[in-house]
């Protein structure tokens, strides 16, 4: 209409960033594949480690690839999508969280590479989607059966998952494989059903499995038994202490108390150590010879523990409580008065032992325990937490190929089978998505070829005999053998893996890298930094 005023349509706030088509598809794939570069050096096991100091100056030394990336503290939303591949890898798996990374990087790098040819994302995740499902027929193809009494070949499946990551595997991965068999009931339960401790001051090799408890914890005070055989255990969720003025047992109120002389607070301190005593005595009289508390006990109620004989433990973790339950049978009360005897746990012996300031107190000879503990040691602290990172991996592996029934060759072997079959299928495939198949193929080589860089062989020259072998028509075991250099069958040479670990590789990459290749457009609102109002602390902004 004549005269009429066109005023612009604003659609989008323009204080926020806006990057959109293949601009916004790179952006996020760059981000990505930064993310899986950090953690490639970390590979395998002659990968090399990162060493993260955070702000209180705490040091971290780690080639574990989900540990890295939860400390880095990424910003960029589609970096922090590859970093919940290994984390989604942790918790499915246990293991192959770097390997996971890195094929989610070489998935992202390669549709890049498309894009920029001309190539639809939706064809290339349509393509990704067809060789996953390919390769998930092909894993069930080449995977190999294992039994729960199979040891030798569970030990090869911990060893495995520890090489690079601890030393003395020959020593730690038996004790792995007799944690799981010890637990095996159905379900196995890894993180309730294996306590880990640590001690540091002796050997790597003298980490001892116990088949029973061991809590971080010692006696309140040296004069109580340090050992105690045919334990009679209760399990208190309060402590044994004066009642406070204005409560009841249990927490509940009642009247204040008026006090109007001496006399009378003396008296009312004489009742509540009567009080005390007569708690203690009710404990010992039913058989109570070792109690574990979750609060405090007083000085003068640990008095009368060392004149009944009874072992008290103050301050013990819920956790801890819950899996003392478990492995003797008590049960968990909440107030002293109500603890009877058919409340009572047993176990063969209660003992202490450890160095001052490293004791540990052992829970053993249990009727049925369903929980066991895995005390670790070593030189340092830092080599503790090494190891206990090891043994988690270790841990989790053999309780998938148990629970599975079902494992992998290692070394890269499994990967190339992958590669080359699915590649072979992509020929089958009309349209532009066998060239997004034929790219999740390459980037499945790259696994192996990282294994070889990381390694310090010639890339090229292993990655290409590896072909051949399995071209050739040996085997889908055959893999690389990083200290000789040579192409060997892995079950021979014992580098074994679990199914559920090359399974949950293919689905939490290709999942991951399909949701960054749909997005087209970001919207960013630019970070401000909050100041405080006069008057107001700093940190109380932290939390936005």
């Amino acid at each position: 209409m004549a005269g009429q005023i066109t005023q612009p349509m604003v659609l989008i706030d323009p204080s926020k960033a806006h990057v959109h088509g293949n601009d916004a598809v790179q952006m996020n794939i760059t981000a990505a594949m930064a993310v899986a570069n950090t953690v490639k050096s970390t590979f395998g096991p002659s990968g090399l480690d990162k060493m993260l100091v955070d702000v209180a100056g705490d040091v971290t030394i780690t080639n574990d690839g989900e540990t890295i990336l939860r400390k880095i503290a990424v910003e960029h939303p589609s970096a922090k999508t590859i970093v919940a591949v290994a984390n989604t890898q942790e918790k499915e798996a246990g293991d192959g969280t770097t390997a996971s990374v890195i094929f989610a990087g070489e998935l992202l790098k390669r549709a890049g590479k498309l894009i920029g040819e001309g190539v639809h994302p939706t064809t290339i995740i349509a393509g990704y989607k067809l060789a996953e499902a390919k390769s998930h027929e092909i894993l069930d193809g080449i995977a190999t059966s294992v039994t729960a009494d199979d040891r030798d070949l569970l030990c090869s499946i911990a060893a495995t998952a520890m090489v690079g990551k601890a030393v003395a595997c020959d020593t730690l991965a038996p004790l792995c494989v007799d944690a799981i068999q010890m637990i095996r009931n159905g379900t196995i339960d890894v993180f309730n059903d294996v306590m880990i401790r640590h001690s540091v001051g002796k050997r790597i090799e003298d980490t001892e499995l116990i088949h029973g408890i061991v809590i971080d914890k010692s006696r309140v005070n040296d004069a109580m038994p340090k050992r105690v055989k045919g334990a009679r255990i209760a399990l208190l969720t309060s402590g044994i202490e004066y009642r406070k003025f204005g409560k009841m047992p249990g927490g509940k109120s009642k009247d204040k108390v008026k006090i109007h002389s001496a006399d009378e607070l003396q008296n009312l301190y004489d009742g509540e150590e009567s009080a005390i005593r007569s708690d203690i005595d009710v404990l010992a009289d039913i058989g109570v010879n070792v109690v574990f508390c979750a609060q405090s006990i007083t000085e003068s109620s640990q008095s009368y523990l060392v004149k009944r004989g009874i072992i008290g433990v103050a301050r013990v973790k819920d956790a801890d409580l819950e899996a003392i339950s478990r492995a003797t049978g008590a049960t968990i009360i909440s107030n002293i008065v109500d603890v009877e005897e058919r409340d009572l746990g047993a176990a063969g012996l209660v003992e202490e032992k450890g160095a001052e300031d490293e004791e540990l107190i052992y829970i053993t000879d249990c009727t049925d325990p369903k929980t066991v503990s895995l005390v670790v040691h070593g030189g340092t602290e830092h080599v503790v937490e090494v190891i206990e990172g090891a043994l988690n991996d270790a841990l989790r592996v053999v309780a998938d190929a148990v629970m599975d029934g079902t494992v992998v060759a290692g070394g890269g072997a499994c990967e190339i089978e992958l590669a080359l079959r699915v590649r072979d299928y992509a020929a089958t495939v009309g349209g532009k998505e066998q060239l997004a198949i034929n790219a999740f193929a390459e980037a499945l080589e790259e696994i192996p070829h990282a294994l070889a860089e990381n390694s310090g062989l010639d890339t090229t020259n292993m990655v290409t005999a590896l072909k051949s072998k399995h071209i050739a028509g040996a085997g889908a075991a055959f893999g690389i053998d990083i200290y000789n250099g040579e192409i060997v069958d892995m079950y021979a040479h014992g580098v074994i893996e679990p199914f559920r670990v090359k399974n949950q590789l293919l689905k939490s990459a290709t999942d991951a890298t399909t949701m960054i290749l749909r997005v087209d457009d970001v919207l960013a609102s630019e970070r401000k930094e909050l100041t405080p109002a006069p008057g107001q602390a700093p940190h109380d902004y932290d939390r936005f």
